[in-house]
């Protein structure tokens, strides 16, 4: 049976921006780069908080591990270039047997959008004419 605009050639993913709550849903390319891979995760922080000028710099990959009794835990896998990516697909692959892949997105603003955000700095004209304009009325807190 097949559905229509399912690709086979996907994967779900949930993912947690900052390790918050409730993780975003969205499918990946098995074969996707690191660099394509935070882009996807940046284009989507932005459709759902279009305000939101933080970009993704780090990814993790929640891995499933199993002991020798069988329980099943969880690693964080770094995602630092695209032989990790492949890895988390094998992963996913041998461990996973339903379920969405779990990522963590670290998000941060960049130097440029920081600054945007400091007081400019002012010019020794603007600071000089703060300092001698007039004063203005003293409010007293006095009742009349």
């Amino acid at each position: 049976m097949e559905f229509p605009g399912f690709d086979p050639n996907t994967k779900l993913v949930a993912v947690y921006y900052n390790s918050g709550t409730p993780p975003r849903l969205f499918r990946i390319c098995n074969d996707v780069t690191l660099s394509g891979l935070k882009d996807e995760l940046d284009q989507i922080n932005c459709q759902l908080n279009h305000r939101d000028t933080r970009r993704v710099v780090g990814v993790d990959y929640r891995c499933p591990l199993s002991d020798s009794a069988g329980s099943l835990r969880f690693i964080r896998m770094k995602l630092t270039n695209d032989d990790d990516v492949r890895t988390m697909f094998s992963i996913f692959a041998q461990h996973s047997t339903r379920g969405p892949i779990e990522l963590d997105a670290s998000l941060v603003r960049s130097a440029e959008q920081i600054l945007k955000s400091l007081p400019q700095p002012r010019n020794y004209e603007e600071i000089r004419a703060l300092l001698e304009r007039p004063e203005e009325e003293e409010v007293s807190l006095d009742d009349p």
